[in-house]
């Protein structure tokens, strides 16, 4: 009886720990956000303002795909846009700082070291286009 019991017990535990998730199933989803938040030094340039070269902050956001980019086109610390990264894609959809309109895009690179910018604001006058290279710091 006693082996019985023993023999119950240990099959019970087995399938308690087979049933529990793997601990590398879940360290392997990987946000890509996480590869591109920290700082970063930028080099602008838009025919408004020549080439400008600053540092900004990129800060993932608590809603999925989102990030902040604090400083966005040298505005100042504090201030900053909100973008959506969508696998090596990074987009700014519409919308106001400062009073300012900007939308563009970035393309992440594969080493996740810098970040191609091509984006417009319009100030009240017309779109401006920018450029801009983010690299990593």
């Amino acid at each position: 009886m006693k082996r019985t019991f023993y023999f119950l017990c240990i099959i019970i535990i087995l399938a308690v720990v087979g049933c529990n998730p793997d601990d590398s199933e879940t360290n392997n989803t990987s946000d890509i956000r996480d590869k591109i938040t920290g700082g970063w030094k930028c080099q602008e340039n838009s025919a408004p303002f020549g080439t400008q070269n600053y540092i900004v902050d990129i800060i993932k956001d608590t809603i999925a795909q989102r990030v902040f980019i604090d400083n966005f086109s040298n505005l100042g610390q504090g201030k900053h846009i909100t973008a959506v990264v969508s696998g090596q894609t990074i987009t700014i959809n519409n919308q106001y700082i400062e009073s300012f309109l900007v939308n563009g895009n970035g393309s992440i690179a594969a080493n996740f070291n810098s970040i191609s910018w091509n984006y417009t604001i319009d100030e009240g006058n017309g779109p401006e286009s920018y450029t801009a290279v983010y690299t990593k710091m």
